[in-house]
């Protein structure tokens, strides 16, 4: 008993030390665990299908031709090849199993030769059953023959070559068919400009008038088929109105910004790609243009539609210039029809105000005839003799001296090529 006693003392006053336990082995340190991947998930494999489109038509226009799949499937994307000669691809589109078309974009009036690789279309965002796959096509010159890859992540696609959809002519066009479907769009307008900003009724006639915006846009771009360019044209105008007219925030107001937009789309691929029954010369184009130019200056300032139709009214402005472009070298003129050519776009440039709507577009059409002009004459001096020379140069030299009916730097490019060509030696320097 005294012992615990005195123990317990000499704890309370320190005196006694416990030896510290004996330090563990060093060890190194384990490695954090490394983080955690995040799992990709998985690709799914792509499937392919071919089909083989043989003796496509060197008719004027194309025909018109189809590849069934023999089981609906949704495509990711298509693959085309030319397998034989040469030949021009107008549209392709996709059938659903609605019935409904799906332009391919990348497809739009495209060249194919035999010798050049594949072409692919762009990744489809649609998720729709596949029924059939229609090609508009003309073989250029020779034989022609198209084949048509399908992919799809589900299984391989089995195309076959449906019957070929007969006679494509410039008789064949939709006018009646938009007339018809524009009444169901109006109907849902009616309905939702009378409802209440918000109100259930407004937003369910929202959603019928996409339904019916949708299915006419999906008419408008049928493949085979086309809206005349008179129609169009209307369209283009009163859907711009109708933008202008509906009640702002409203769902009608989207649904005419999309038929607008739309209009403008097929207008451009025309336009571009030269489609068969619609084709857009440049003095088209001008009156085109500058009717919509009319059209914009009656609008009210504050107009929904100024800004979309002002952006469609320049392009189709720039659209002429770039078409007279083509025409000028496919015309193949001599160097005294491409100079009046040029001329006279320049003194319409001269004489419209700074800012005219027009100005600048006849400074670019006059340059692209006096680039013509230029090269004409670069073939036709070797063919003149002395004197015919001579009077082109006192010509053109009065001419660039006034400045008024062709740019001096073009006049002062002739005398050169007049200059170059007088006996082999340079006249001026």
């Amino acid at each position: 008993m005294y012992l615990r006693f005195a123990v317990l003392a000499l704890l309370v006053h320190g005196q006694i030390a416990f030896a510290a336990p004996e330090p563990p082995k060093s060890e190194l340190p384990k490695p954090p665990a490394p983080p955690n991947r995040p799992t990709e998930p998985p690709q799914s494999p792509l499937y392919e299908g071919v089909g083989r489109i043989d003796q496509i038509t060197r008719d004027r226009g194309g025909d018109l031709y189809r590849l069934d799949l023999i089981k609906s499937l949704p495509l990711v994307r298509l693959e085309a090849k030319s397998k034989l000669g040469r030949m021009k691809i107008y549209s392709v589109a996709l059938v659903t199993d609605k019935n409904e078309k799906v332009q391919v974009r990348q497809f739009v009036g495209v060249n194919l030769d035999e010798t050049q690789a594949p072409m692919s279309s762009e990744m489809f965002q649609t998720a729709a059953n596949i029924t059939g796959i229609e090609v508009l096509a003309e073989a250029m010159g020779g034989e022609a023959a198209l084949e048509i890859k399908a992919f799809s992540t589900k299984e391989a696609p089995r195309l076959t070559l449906g019957n070929r959809i007969p006679s494509f002519s410039c008789k064949r066009n939709i006018d009646a068919l938009l007339k018809d479907k524009l009444d169901p769009v109006q109907l849902w307008v009616k309905r939702a400009e009378s409802s209440a900003p918000g109100s259930v009724q407004e937003k369910f006639a929202g959603n019928q008038l996409k339904e019916q915006v949708k299915d006419f846009v999906a008419t408008m771009n049928t493949a085979g088929s086309y809206t005349s360019h008179a129609y169009l044209i209307t369209l283009m105008n009163f859907f711009a109105d109708q933008y202008n007219a509906v009640r702002s925030g409203g769902v009608s107001e989207p649904a005419y910004k999309d038929l607008l937009t739309a209009t403008y789309d097929v207008l451009v691929i025309a336009i571009q790609n030269e489609l068969p029954c619609r084709r857009y010369p440049s003095d088209v184009l001008l009156s085109v243009s500058m009717d919509f130019n009319k059209k914009l200056k009656a609008m009210p300032a504050d107009g929904k539609a100024r800004p979309l139709f002002t952006t469609i009214m320049n392009k189709v402005r720039d659209f002429a210039s770039e078409q007279y472009r083509k025409e000028i070298i496919a015309a193949n003129l001599n160097f005294r029809d491409a100079d009046t050519e040029g001329s006279k776009y320049f003194k319409m440039y001269l004489a419209a105000p700074d800012g005219d709507f027009l100005k600048d577009t006849s400074k670019s059409m006059s340059a692209y005839a006096f680039v013509a002009a230029e090269q004409a004459l670069k073939r036709e001096v070797k063919m003149m003799d002395i004197e015919q020379r001579f009077q082109l140069i006192v010509e053109y030299q009065g001419k660039m001296n006034s400045g008024t009916e062709i740019p001096q730097a073009v006049a002062a490019r002739y005398l050169n090529i007049l200059a170059e060509e007088t006996y082999g030696f340079p006249l001026f320097h």
